[in-house]
């Protein structure tokens, strides 16, 4: 789990994108480094830029200056190798929370330098003081960075997801849980995702807001390689009460609820497995447990052959 000043580092940048349109994905840590995914999306509704954020904070990174830059140096060979060949436009994002200085360069076989002159193992990059996250030159520079066609794109974003999708593989849990302001045309309301790796719980939060757009529709948007049923245990007591309601008498005389309709079995059975609890017809809240459907499980066998260093040596001719 990263420690408190990682994830102050995190959370400021998180608030700095949505403050720029821009929504903020917190990511699982892994040993590559990418900490979240951001993704510029316009008014149409088509993404236009989906990048990886390394972030770092603390005073400590920016101890090393050079003609106007920071020095940042803790590259492995495995992140300079998945940085630069990643589909994803990778970028590190420095942050001193001390002064407040958030500042950020692309992370490219062109800005990721060899030590000691080009002749080192190690490796460096150069972070522009003046190359502020995300002002307005930013902004531009980083809508720029890449130009992919939208099946780079949509492969990018199912790639940012790819971690939920091995862990729901793995036999881990992601639930999905929302709170949607029903009336509300601006779409306000409050998701995050709860993931349990076996290992440890941690939630991710997606605080986006969808004009317009019922939550139902949203979530397999948001989750395209998911699918979504009902998290039984948190539904009981509101199922249990509509239930009554329907399908029971309360007995005054007897003390106790006495079915007329279908038993409480048979009604769940009958439900939506995309559902909420409505909170004074203001608010609906939904816990949803997320499984992996079709695209998700094609897009892990995928993904799993396209990452093989030579996929086609076996196809070769054998020597005779």
């Amino acid at each position: 789990m990263a420690n408190s000043i990682e994830r102050v580092g995190v959370c400021h940048c998180g608030e700095i994108a949505e403050r720029n349109n821009w929504m903020f994905r917190e990511q699982p840590v892994d040993d590559v480094g990418i900490d979240a995914h951001m993704e510029f999306v316009e008014a149409s509704g088509k993404s236009k830029q989906l990048l990886a954020l390394q972030i770092k904070s603390g005073s400590s990174w920016f101890k090393e200056k050079k003609d106007g830059c920071i020095i940042f140096r803790d590259i492995s060979n495995r992140q300079y190798n998945y940085w630069t060949m990643n589909t994803l436009p990778c970028i590190v994002v420095l942050y001193n929370p001390d002064d407040d200085i958030c500042v950020w360069q692309k992370l490219t076989a062109e800005t990721i330098e060899r030590t000691n002159d080009g002749k080192g193992k190690g490796f460096l990059v150069k972070v522009p003081l003046k190359q502020v996250f995300l002002n307005s030159s930013s902004n531009e520079k980083l809508l720029s960075f890449t130009n992919l066609p939208d099946h780079i794109t949509n492969y990018n974003f199912l790639l940012s997801q790819k971690k939920f999708m091995q862990i729901i593989q793995e036999g881990g849990r992601i639930r999905l849980h929302s709170m949607e302001w029903i009336h509300k045309s601006s779409g306000r309301g409050n998701t995050e995702l709860i993931v349990d790796d076996g290992k440890s719980i941690e939630t991710y939060s997606y605080p986006y807001w969808f004009p317009f757009t019922p939550y139902t529709k949203v979530f397999p948007r948001l989750f395209p390689w998911a699918d979504f049923s009902a998290d039984e245990d948190f539904f009981e007591e509101n199922d249990k009460n509509i239930w009554r309601e329907l399908h029971c008498y309360y007995d005054k005389e007897e003390g106790e609820w006495l079915v007329v309709g279908d038993s409480f079995e048979e009604f769940r059975r009958k439900l939506k497995p995309m559902r909420s609890i409505d909170h004074a017809g203001e608010v609906a809240e939904y816990m949803m447990i997320l499984s992996l459907n079709e695209l998700g499980r094609a897009f892990l066998n995928v993904d799993k052959f396209v990452s093989q260093n030579q996929p086609y040596a076996e196809t070769r001719p054998k020597e005779g």
